[in-house]
């Protein structure tokens, strides 16, 4: 990647902290990551790896463990293969939709029955996030907007305050309260 270029996606700000993330990570600072390495960032974080477990990341990138190779390796997963794209994803969801809302009893149990099936503890974490109202339904919007990137519809901008005028006084005064109730509806 040339300076300014950004062919995997990643901005300046993401491709730092993948770089100081490797830092911390690189406990014997050669340059590459090895099982130790791994293993007492994990160790670390409180996350117990087995030797097999370490050696399937490892795998995953497909030579030396580098800073390099690891943004490449970043780079290949977010491309595709196994990710679906964010407009397949909303269309997932638009599935379970009714009226703006999904029944989160029937998407609880979907998201424990089928596919990666998701464990309780991960079902309340994730619930957590929702505003489930009296009728255990949730607004599809902040669902979606859990798991893709959601681009901000612009605001409609409120009209402007009406001022009041006075009356001309060439008009009769029921004329002006005809006006004035006018205006009060219009500014609501």
């Amino acid at each position: 990647m040339g300076k300014g270029e950004n062919e995997g996606g990643f901005s300046e700000d993401q491709l730092q902290m993948y770089k100081d993330c490797f830092k911390l990570m690189d406990i014997n600072k050669d340059g590459q990551l090895d099982k130790n390495d791994l293993r007492g960032a994990f160790d670390n974080v409180g996350v117990l790896m087995s030797e097999g477990e370490l050696d399937e990341l490892l795998g995953e990138i497909g030579g030396a463990c580098t800073y390099d190779n690891l943004v490449k390796m970043f780079q290949e997963k977010m491309a595709g293969e196994g990710n679906d794209s964010d407009e397949l994803i909303v269309q997932a969801f638009k599935a379970y939709d009714a009226e703006g809302k999904i029944d989160s009893k029937m998407f609880q149990h979907a998201l424990m029955t089928w596919g990666d099936k998701m464990t309780k503890a991960e079902i309340d974490d994730i619930f957590g996030e929702f505003e489930i109202d009296e009728d255990y339904m949730i607004k599809s919007k902040d669902i979606i907007g859990l798991f893709v990137a959601v681009k901000e519809e612009p605001k409609a901008e409120e009209p402007a305050a009406v001022v009041e005028e006075a009356a001309p006084a060439d008009e009769d005064e029921g004329d002006a309260k005809k006006k004035k109730k006018k205006k009060k509806k219009a500014a609501k």
